[in-house]
């Protein structure tokens, strides 16, 4: 490694906003959910967690989701078909 570097030129790299910033976290989900999401992200040419994170911020700034409340009445009726 030299002992004397030369910064003239250099430029300091853009500052993000706190909202911009990611955070390494540790969690734990299902491998069925964890293998849904490899699936879907290689058919969308994404990575994983970028795709994780898109839905997450997709859910969040919903106000309703309405395929979501879709997916429940779905579940909810077939539930209750099942009950009988």
């Amino acid at each position: 490694m030299k002992k004397e570097f030369n910064f003239k030129g250099a430029r300091r790299g853009a500052r993000l906003k706190p909202s911009e910033t990611k955070v390494s976290i540790t969690t734990r989900l299902d491998m069925e959910i964890v293998n849904w999401l490899k699936d879907e992200a290689q058919l969308k040419g994404l990575p994983y967690q970028t795709l994780m994170n898109s839905l997450l911020r997709e859910l969040m700034t919903s106000q309703s989701n309405p395929k979501l409340i879709d997916q429940i009445r779905a579940v909810l009726r077939e539930e209750l078909r099942k009950a009988g």
